[in-house]
């Protein structure tokens, strides 16, 4: 669903517009911290600059599914890992549903001043909105 800017909320609640699209504030789940699938798609194409993190955690990574562009980080390292994200640009984080573990995550960089949001569903329900992936190299 296009719709007609893309907007990541900021931790202040003020909002980032990125490319004309604008991002609801909340998905169905009603977070306020959270991306659809298709808004996720949407952002994808209209923004270069989009940080994606695959937060899964060890036991759980397949490096064979990833979504295009994004990095796998250790959930339990962010802040190690979070030292060398840009704070200027927006980050997606998913993890294999989109709850505990991407949370947490997205809790740690919001405390830390970054635009964090969490893929809703996480990188299954990417998979089953026939969202593309690709091996981490």
């Amino acid at each position: 669903m296009l719709l007609s800017g893309i907007a990541l909320l900021a931790t202040t609640q003020a909002s980032l517009a990125i490319n004309n699209v604008t991002l609801s504030r909340q998905d169905s789940t009603q977070k306020s911290d959270s991306i659809s699938v298709a808004d996720l798609k949407s952002l994808i194409k209209a923004s270069p600059h989009l940080q994606i993190i695959d937060a899964r955690l060890l036991k759980d990574f397949d490096r064979t599914q990833v979504i295009p562009g994004a990095k796998w980080r250790d959930p339990t390292q962010v802040t190690q890992w979070a030292e060398s994200l840009d704070k200027t640009k927006p980050v997606v984080i998913y993890c294999v549903h989109g709850h505990k573990v991407s949370q947490q995550v997205v809790d740690h960089l919001r405390q830390s001043g970054f635009t964090a949001l969490r893929l809703t569903g996480g990188i299954e329900e990417w998979k089953e909105q026939k969202g593309a992936t690709v091996k981490l190299k």
